[in-house]
């Protein structure tokens, strides 16, 4: 028999298999987990914070937008799916505090009928979230004014809006960064973008109380107070 032909050597991976990453994870004392999962958030923030700045104006046209629907009285409204809903629910009862007729858009509710010119703003990470698509793609025969927060600008979603402003998160779609290892588990799926969401949102308030020269006591007037 002739010489065994040898196999070539099989690259062994750099990273952990799943379950002892967690558990590496886990026994890290260097930092506590908690702390460094808000760091990597803290983190995220800073960098949107300055691709925003690098992209301010698309930032002010959200800006603008919105501070002329407050003026003439216009109706907003908000469409998002999952943990993103949650965020533009939030943002909605701060519209409100403004005195904003706002409506949020969802799949198991109706709402009042959509004027041409009317603002949406639409919420999602990934932008091809398909139920979201489909809600927005319904509501396009108004002619309204879109505004798209997402991670992805050149998606089906980003693709919709007027105005389409880049939040930058580690979305469910974003596989390459999830595979790169621990940052995976202390910030999953579309977490970074929601943090980075809310925080714009609430830098929008922000800027809008400024402007309107709107403080905390008559924002609070339209607040509903609780017993």
């Amino acid at each position: 028999m002739g010489k065994k032909e040898e196999k070539p050597e099989i690259e062994k991976k750099s990273s952990l298999p799943e379950d002892e990453r967690i558990k590496f994870l886990a026994s890290y004392t260097e930092k506590p987990v908690i702390f460094r999962a808000m760091e990597l958030m803290v983190e995220n923030l800073h960098e949107n914070i300055q691709h925003m700045t690098e992209h301010y104006e698309y930032v002010q046209q959200v800006r603008d937008r919105l501070m002329d629907d407050i003026l003439k009285e216009k109706r907003i409204y908000i469409l998002a799916s999952g943990r993103s809903a949650m965020v533009g629910q939030m943002f909605q009862t701060r519209l409100e505090h403004f005195g904003v007729e706002s409506r949020f858009i969802t799949n198991t509710r109706s709402v009042p009928k959509l004027k041409e010119g009317d603002t949406i703003i639409v919420i999602s990470g990934s932008g091809t979230t398909p139920i979201v698509k489909a809600m927005v793609e319904t509501y396009l025969i108004y002619n309204p004014f879109v505004i798209v927060l997402t991670s992805y600008p050149n998606s089906v979603i980003g693709r919709l809006g007027d105005v389409t402003v880049k939040l930058k998160g580690r979305t469910k779609s974003d596989i390459q960064r999830r595979n790169k290892g621990l940052d995976s588990t202390l910030s999953p799926e579309g977490t970074a973008f929601e943090h980075a969401t809310l925080a714009f949102l609430d830098g929008v308030v922000a800027e809008l109380a400024v402007s309107l020269h709107r403080d905390e006591e008559s924002l609070l007037d339209e607040h509903n107070q609780g017993l």
